[in-house]
């Protein structure tokens, strides 16, 4: 049998960084100038798939 427990883990993360990534979208709303550190923050975000420990050891990156 498949193991689908690491596919239920990706998708747990993913969700979760899914709404961290959404949380922050009203800084690139047209009207704002979006900083260095909130580019770098949702960055980080979207390339938590491609950590190395992906999906079971994650580390999340700080907001600023």
């Amino acid at each position: 049998a498949i193991d689908a427990e690491p596919a239920r883990l990706a998708a747990e993360v993913r969700a979760k960084r899914d709404k961290l990534i959404a949380a922050t979208d009203w800084w690139a709303l047209g009207d704002r100038s979006i900083t260095d550190a909130q580019t770098a923050y949702r960055l980080a975000l979207r390339n938590v798939p491609a950590q190395a420990g992906f999906p079971s050891s994650i580390t999340w990156p700080t907001a600023p």
